[in-house]
């Protein structure tokens, strides 16, 4: 594993970005665009199994998250000041142009999970047919949520008059009712059916922090953006996609939202699109006890619809 800093589009953060290399040249490139309220080297077992099928393996850590905080007089959860939504985009596309030019010749592949499946889909529209990706992995992704609408109102409001303040109430309002659908204790037990991923969530002071009204003002807006009815007509439809998500993934609403995604990728004639859903798994399926399936069930799509095409 090896670390690099780059200048965030805020123009004064500088952001952690962190790479896995194989043994021999990479065969192709894999960019973790990671979620809310986490941070790139979670992914370090899944990033190890990816390096030892030839893979190379890139993330970042967004702002207000992981090593990517400003200073310590800014919670984490909070973004930036001006366009956070944008800036986070453009720091999504600094590392997709790095990986193009530090491996050339070989696909590149971009995986968002869940926060980072909508800033993915945001980023898509942005690039259009521009795109040097040969394909990519919605994960944890949905469709317009029930209140969105309400909820960027609030959070707008909120994030003028006290951007830095960690706001509770909207973290309630919008994750809130995960929790009650499954059996388990605890606020977080829709994160995984595993429920020693979830308590290593609970106790890892950099994942499972609430935002702050800056925070929930930006991820309001890209799942705005993300899910609007024309989003998939303003992607490259050239590209392979793969929708995976677990079945009982709340975010999701339990197999509805990547089921839309999935359908509305085919209604704009993309040319390549795969749905794949787990039974009985939840949020993050990287992290399940049966994530080996679908570590699987990634490389397989990857081999079949882009290495071997």
């Amino acid at each position: 594993m090896k670390h690099l800093k780059f200048l965030s589009a805020d123009e004064k953060t500088a952001v952690h970005m962190v790479y896995w290399l194989p043994k021999n040249p990479p065969i192709a490139t894999i960019q973790l665009v990671h979620g809310m309220a986490e941070y790139s080297e979670r992914y370090d077992d899944f990033a190890r199994y990816l390096t030892r099928q030839g893979f190379a393996v890139i993330g970042h850590d967004h702002l207000g998250h992981g090593q990517s905080v400003n200073n310590q007089t800014i919670p984490y959860g909070y973004f930036t000041k001006r366009r956070p939504d944008e800036v986070l985009i453009s720091d999504i596309k600094q590392v997709s142009d790095w990986v193009a030019d530090t491996f050339k010749s070989i696909p590149h592949i971009i995986l968002g999970h869940s926060m980072g499946s909508f800033a993915v889909r945001n980023y898509l529209q942005q690039l259009g047919t521009s795109s040097k990706l040969a394909g990519v992995i919605l994960m944890g992704t949905g469709k317009k949520p029930h209140g969105l609408e309400v909820a960027r109102v609030v959070s707008a409001i909120t994030k003028r008059v006290a951007p830095k303040k960690v706001n509770r109430l909207l973290n309630k309002l919008a994750f809130g009712g995960y929790a009650r659908h499954f059996e388990e204790a605890g606020q977080f037990n829709w994160l995984s059916q595993n429920q020693a991923n979830v308590k290593q969530y609970e106790e890892n002071q950099l994942t499972g922090f609430t935002f702050t009204n800056n925070g929930f003002y930006t991820l309001f807006k890209l799942v705005a953006l993300a899910t609007r009815n024309c989003w998939a007509y303003q992607v490259d439809t050239n590209l392979a996609y793969l929708v995976i998500s677990g079945a009982e993934d709340p975010v999701g609403q339990y197999s509805k939202g990547p089921k839309k995604v999935a359908n509305e990728l085919k209604a704009a004639r993309a040319s390549s699109v795969d749905l794949r859903l787990f039974k009985n798994l939840r949020h993050e399926i990287l992290f399940e006890q049966e994530k080996e399936q679908v570590y699987t069930a990634i490389i397989t799509w990857i081999q079949k619809n882009i290495l071997h095409k």
